[in-house]
């Protein structure tokens, strides 16, 4: 048995590196994602040696964003919409667990209350709804194209170039 373990452990390539922890960094990124603001503060307080230039920005935005989460019940669309675009700055890759529940509120709910109004002939009423989406995020693609219909839906089908 111990022959065979040595015999595998020598055939492998050395030159395979090996896996590499994560930095600091990349571990305060993980609680963000993860709910834990504390956490990934500590983290990337211990990262401001080796990695200033990515923890530095990263710690003022945690701040900002911390700060905003703690009116979570009171958020206005322009507050919501800087929790965001902070969390796009703290994660590029996917919302954090704490902003999921804001895009539930100011973006996948009013989605559905518009799509319910453009259903219902509304379409004035929807776009309202669509453009308080937009206002907390405006690259959202859905968003604006259920705006582009239901403008043009409004407009009788005629669809102003100028907007």
């Amino acid at each position: 048995m111990l022959t065979a373990l040595l015999t595998l452990a020598l055939a492998q390539d050395p030159m395979v590196p090996k896996a590499l922890a994560p930095t600091a960094f990349e571990t305060a990124k993980l609680y963000y994602l993860a709910g834990d603001l504390g956490s990934s503060r500590e983290w990337c307080e211990r990262g401001l040696k080796k990695e200033r230039k990515a923890c530095e920005p990263f710690l003022k935005a945690l701040a900002e964003y911390k700060f905003l989460m703690g009116k979570y019940e009171e958020l206005t669309l322009d507050e919501a919409a800087s929790v965001v675009a902070l969390d796009k700055k703290l994660s590029s890759a996917a919302p954090g667990k704490l902003t999921k529940p804001i895009l539930e509120r100011f973006v996948r709910g009013p989605m559905m209350r518009a799509r319910d109004w453009a259903n219902q002939g509304a379409a004035g009423e929807a776009v309202r709804f669509v453009d308080d989406v937009l206002k907390v995020d405006p690259k959202n693609a859905e968003a604006i194209q259920l705006r582009k219909e239901l403008l043009a839906r409004a407009d009788g089908g005629v669809v102003d170039a100028g907007r």
